[in-house]
């Protein structure tokens, strides 16, 4: 009886290990932005000067195109989980970007996807711009929450 047990026990073991590598190997190989769309889209943010970028999650690495300085000098914070006043931020989910009006732009995976967004009306009031060939991912301040348009009709 001890031995079955035993040998029931290795078997729930082995098998959560398992279904545990079949759910996490699906998601690490899906689980990575697009570091070089991410990179050439930030890189075409314009402003009055050059703009400096601090990327508070390291796991992401950013290179190339873009100045990366500390987050004292930086002019834009890339992931932060904290909210900066003074900072212009890009958030890493949509919701974050309609919950937080000082976030210009969101940048997130979605269905394995990179998806990159900004808001128009948050880039004019920051004295930014997008470069006209990235115009597919801008939108209005409405579109973030479609019912506003409804409400706004009624």
């Amino acid at each position: 009886m001890v031995f079955y047990c035993m040998i029931s026990l290795l078997k729930d073991k082995v098998m959560k290990k398992i279904i545990t590598i079949l759910t996490i190997v699906p998601l690490m190989v899906f689980a990575g932005l697009n570091v070089g769309k991410v990179t050439n889209t930030l890189s075409h943010i314009k402003g009055k000067k050059t703009l400096s970028f601090f990327n508070a999650n390291t796991h992401i690495p950013l290179e190339g195109k873009l100045k990366l300085t500390s987050l004292s000098t930086a002019d834009i914070v890339l992931f932060s989980s904290k909210k900066h006043k003074s900072k212009s931020t890009i958030v890493n989910s949509y919701k974050k970007l309609k919950e937080n009006k000082n976030s210009i732009g969101a940048i997130y995976l979605k269905k394995g996807r990179t998806q990159i967004i900004f808001v128009k009306e948050r880039l004019d009031a920051k004295g930014l711009s997008l470069s006209p060939k990235f115009k597919k991912h801008i939108l209005h301040e409405w579109q973030l929450d479609p019912l506003a348009l409804v409400k706004g009709l009624k």
